[in-house]
């Protein structure tokens, strides 16, 4: 599977099945995204999200290495700095690859304390218990 050129209904339906490919291909199809918008004077929040997604998706299918490689070139690229929602995402994802490699909470809790929106906190939160489950790190 590969895309010669991203447009954007490419960009959109590979946000939409992200959850349906296994992780290789998710990992792949980003690293062609990225290179694809890697010199981009502004990268488009689709993108950015497209991307933030499928570095999620590789911390469920348990590939956080490969998550930080996506998650360093994606916050790397040329987005739109008021884009706010893009910037608490990535912080996010950071906080959430620490909890993986020290397995412990207080990274997620500091970020998740640190967001003053409720629905934010509580999709962030949510999106961390699963992953909890996931790992099976215990109650650290």
């Amino acid at each position: 599977m590969g895309i010669k050129h991203w447009f954007k209904k490419e960009i959109i339906l590979f946000a939409n099945i992200q959850l349906l490919l296994n992780s290789e291909e998710v990992y792949k199809l980003s690293r062609s995204l990225i290179s694809e918008v890697h010199n981009q004077y502004l990268v488009s929040v689709v993108t950015s999200n497209t991307l933030l997604n499928a570095a999620f998706v590789l911390v469920k299918d348990k590939q956080p290495d490969k998550a930080k490689v996506i998650l360093n070139t994606t916050s790397k690229l040329n987005y739109s700095k008021n884009d706010l929602l893009t910037n608490v995402r990535i912080k996010f994802m950071n906080a959430l690859l620490a909890y993986i490699d020290i397995h412990k909470e207080y990274v997620i809790s500091q970020f998740l304390d640190s967001l003053e929106d409720k629905n934010l906190k509580e999709s962030y939160t949510f999106a961390f218990l699963q992953i909890k489950h996931i790992y099976n790190f215990g109650n650290n």
